[in-house]
């Protein structure tokens, strides 16, 4: 069974198409193969390839999104990106699973994403789903707390702090307790934005204000960097140098 949702997205603008290939790196199951200016040259790419979810705008000068779509025999499952939100009501009308109003966050497009995820989940054979539950998705975390279940964005969490059997989940509004470890919880999160930098701390990579006498800097927490973790860590940030 293929873990990842193979995905193409189709936009006149270069920059949409950056962004969103930017995006997809960041979501653990996505595998974006291709980027199309011009949507008749992805029609050979969604007719001899398994493509599952599929990217477009509406506004193109070779061919609206909507027009492209309905040529389309068998369309893979489809997020409609665009800056002009009355095509929202055609989108749905031509069964798009969600519809993005550039510019976009990338919670937002987690979230539209997500939804694509479970419409295939439903459609899957009975056999398969087991597998499906099992893979993590971005955007947030359900957390039991005593009694309860908490949802937590990932987008609010600063850092988080392992205790023997429990971690501290610190957030921009919060502070959760929950009973796990921290490889239960660093397996549930988007290796593209957290990071373990000790045997005790995980980090946001995007809550990094600065790094200092090699503790790392997230509001007024100072988290130190274990060294079993410097190199790996290093090499991770060397990537974002300019």
């Amino acid at each position: 069974m293929n873990s990842r949702l193979n995905c193409i997205a189709i936009d006149d603008e270069p920059l949409a198409l950056d962004l969103i290939g930017e995006f997809c790196s960041r979501i653990p199951f996505l595998t974006l193969t291709g980027t199309f200016t011009n949507p008749f040259d992805a029609v050979q790419v969604l007719n001899n390839d398994k493509i599952d979810l599929l990217f477009i705008d509406i506004r193109m000068p070779q061919i609206s999104g909507i027009e492209f779509l309905r040529t389309l025999y068998n369309p893979p499952l489809v997020i409609i990106t665009s800056a002009f939100k009355e095509y929202a009501y055609d989108g749905y009308e031509n069964n798009a699973v969600d519809f993005l109003l550039k510019p976009f966050t990338f919670e937002r497009f987690s979230r539209a994403v997500n939804k694509a995820f479970q419409h295939l989940r439903i459609k899957l054979p009975a056999e398969n789903q087991e597998y499906y539950n099992s893979v993590p998705l971005p955007g947030f975390l359900m957390v039991k707390v005593e009694y309860s279940t908490i949802r937590v964005d990932l987008n609010d969490v600063l850092y988080i702090e392992g205790l023997k059997d429990y971690v501290k989940i610190f957030t921009e509004g919060k502070l959760v307790l929950t009973k796990t470890t921290m490889k239960n919880i660093m397996g549930k999160l988007p290796p593209s934005l957290f990071f373990r930098v000790h045997k005790s701390y995980i980090v946001a990579v995007d809550k990094i204000d600065m790094i200092e006498n090699s503790r790392i800097v997230i509001g007024n927490q100072r988290i130190p960097i274990g060294e079993s973790f410097r190199s790996g860590f290093f090499r991770m940030l060397n990537r974002s140098l300019i």
